[in-house]
């Protein structure tokens, strides 16, 4: 199995983790996740104002799979609908405080997918060992200077049944296309 057969095998409802090591692995893996499951379909949540700038200014930079219209980028957990949920800039919690009961009310949402991106060293060890067992899946990627290319290592570990484990290699391209191998 790899990354794109994964997210294609994620079910309704299910709460992925993706530990990311920095922006480009954010960039590429919301785009794979646009190219499976269709741009129209994702909701954009996030946790506070300065987690929006930064993303708007990336849809700029994405038109190609980012919404159409901002529209679609959720501030609250209220909003949030049956469907594919991207869930990004809970690292930005530092200048404003916790963002734990929005993270958790998100998460409770029984009929939305969410795919939750963490900035690998954002918060403290005790607290993302914690915070690991609220999701299905957790997806680890470590970046990896391995002669002239650069490459991410990545690790998925389930803990629904069947309770796969599994590992893989990619790079990524000028596109922000992920390539495996």
């Amino acid at each position: 199995m790899d990354l794109t057969e994964f997210i294609r095998s994620n079910l309704e409802g299910e709460k992925v983790l993706i530990v990311y090591p920095r922006n480009e692995v954010f960039f590429s893996m919301s785009k794979l996740i646009a190219e499976i499951w269709g741009r129209d379909r994702l909701r954009w949540y996030v946790f506070n104002e300065v987690a929006k700038r930064r993303l708007e200014s990336s849809f700029r930079l994405f038109e190609g799979f980012a919404p159409k219209n901002v529209g679609k980028m959720l501030e609250s957990y209220d909003e949030v609908e049956p469907g594919i949920v991207i869930a990004y800039g809970y690292h930005f919690s530092v200048f404003d405080g916790g963002f734990d009961e929005k993270l958790i009310r998100l998460l409770m949402n029984r009929n939305a997918t969410v795919y939750f991106f963490l900035l690998r060293g954002a918060i403290d060890e005790r607290k993302e060992r914690v915070l690991r067992d609220l999701f299905d899946s957790v997806i680890e990627v470590e970046e990896r200077d391995l002669s002239l290319e650069k490459t991410y290592l990545y690790s998925v570990a389930e803990y629904r049944f069947p309770f796969r484990e599994f590992s893989g290699a990619f790079s990524i391209d000028r596109d922000y296309s992920i390539f495996e191998g």
